[in-house]
């Protein structure tokens, strides 16, 4: 297992294009991923990056900007999702708190699903991330 980091500029791109290929393959309507998202802001001092790639599946994508983290499950469902996000706060001794979006949901673009995420951060997390935007 070792999940895939990319450049958090690439987020919306990365969404937008993988929906892009599903839309190609006429699979949209079967197969769905999840964005998960959590922050670091207390663990610093980890090398939260390896640990996460090393934790991850290879189809998965993690994006991270100033220790905030999206990590795009591909196909996994909100059930999945939180089994993975549960484990990670877990691990890191932090609060559950719910900051998933599925396609699709919760959004056909990528627009629609980082805005719906950040709303949920907002509220659940009270944390502002550039990441989301």
């Amino acid at each position: 297992m070792s999940g895939i980091t990319f450049s958090h500029n690439d987020l919306s791109h990365f969404i937008d294009h993988h929906i892009a290929l599903l839309e190609r393959f006429g699979i949209q309507d079967e197969i769905q991923f999840s964005l998960i998202f959590f922050s670091l802001e207390d663990k610093k001092e980890m090398d939260c990056l390896k640990m996460f790639q090393d934790i991850l599946r290879k189809t998965d994508a993690i994006f991270s900007h100033s220790n905030h983290y999206v990590v795009m499950l591909t196909g996994t469902d909100w059930n999945g999702a939180t089994e993975v996000l549960k484990g990670i706060q877990e691990f890191l001794d932090q609060e559950s708190s719910d900051s998933i979006v599925c396609y699709p949901e919760d959004g056909h673009n990528a627009q629609a699903l980082l805005k719906k995420l950040n709303l949920m951060v907002e509220k659940h997390c009270n944390i502002t991330s550039e990441l989301l935007k």
